[in-house]
């Protein structure tokens, strides 16, 4: 029932993503770009809730860039993205491009990356 209701969540949420894999910025050779699809959620979240005090980091206003993309291990067991790899959405208006903050692999559902502005 897992696996259908992840495909089911795929195949409504998910878009485009193309992967390119780089290594201290320039084209990693060892590994080639690819594309796949995977849901792809932009925006920092906790920025839209006012914090308020000494201790308060966030940046003021709703920030629209950085996100999750949530990659499905079985579908793409192969797909080796590492930090500072950037990724391009493909089906979004002039294709933006996102930098890997932090790959999260300790699920064996999805593989988890944090984004951040590419600029």
């Amino acid at each position: 029932m897992r696996d259908e209701l992840k495909a089911e969540v795929d195949d409504v949420m998910a878009e485009t993503i193309r992967h390119l894999p780089l290594f201290r910025g320039q084209q990693d050779t060892d590994r080639d770009p690819v594309e796949f699809f995977a849901p792809l959620r932009t925006g920092d979240r906790e920025g839209q809730y006012p914090s308020f005090g000494r201790g308060n980091t966030s940046r003021s206003g709703v920030a629209a860039d950085g996100g999750y993309l949530r990659i499905d291990r079985t579908t793409f067991p192969d797909l080796v993205i590492r930090q500072g790899d950037k990724i391009v959405a493909l089906d979004r208006l002039s294709e933006p491009v996102f930098e890997i903050l932090h790959v999260d692999d300790r699920s064996h559902l999805r593989l988890i990356c944090e984004l951040g502005d590419s600029n």
